[in-house]
């Protein structure tokens, strides 16, 4: 399946390595994506996260995001480099994901979300 797509190419992702199940891409935090605190927004750090997730979920079939649940825990300034995971936790039709955004070793994002099988 191709995972290529105009928003992907905005936001200069790169997919790092994918497997049934699993997901992991990498951007680094431009200057146009600095919120009004001069930190990455949110929205961006959630797109990143998203775009794993879609990845990993149609792996092995075709799905569409049912919800995602994201927690903050830190920021990213210009320059950074981030990692987004996704990765299967459970499900058939309905699948559980677990989400994460790293800069290096430190947590920026958590999260869960649900994919249905069309």
């Amino acid at each position: 399946m191709e995972f290529e797509d105009p928003f992907r190419n905005f936001l200069g992702c790169e997919v790092e390595e994918i497997r049934e199940g699993y997901a992991r891409v990498k951007a680094v935090v431009r200057e146009e994506f600095l919120n009004i605190h001069g930190v990455a927004h949110g929205g961006f750090i959630m797109a990143l996260a998203d775009f794993a997730f879609a990845i990993s979920a149609n792996t092995d079939a075709r799905r569409v995001a049912v919800g995602i649940s994201v927690n903050f825990y830190s920021s990213a300034k210009s320059g950074d480099v981030l990692i987004a995971e996704a990765e299967k936790v459970k499900g058939r039709r309905l699948g559980f994901y677990r989400l994460r955004v790293l800069r290096g070793n430190d947590l920026i994002l958590e999260g869960s979300a649900i994919a249905f099988e069309r």
